[in-house]
């Protein structure tokens, strides 16, 4: 489709390098944005269990880790 517009006519090659460097910079931000949220929420999640048998060293250990970083 880029192919056909560039072909076209509609746009020059600085113009198209230019879009697709500012779609790539979007992408890379909402996938960080993304994984941050996740893990944010997995930690929450974690958080509510505070006896789980195969869990509890892990959120033990990450409870830790968050504390020693405040």
């Amino acid at each position: 489709m880029v192919e056909n517009i560039y072909l076209s006519g509609y746009l020059d090659r600085n113009q198209m390098y230019k879009m697709s460097f500012i779609k790539g910079v979007i992408t890379g931000l909402g996938g960080v944005i993304g994984a941050t949220i996740v893990v944010g929420l997995l930690l929450w999640i974690l958080s509510l269990f505070d006896t789980l048998p195969l869990i509890d060293q892990l959120t033990d250990k990450l409870e830790r880790t968050v504390q020693s970083q405040k």
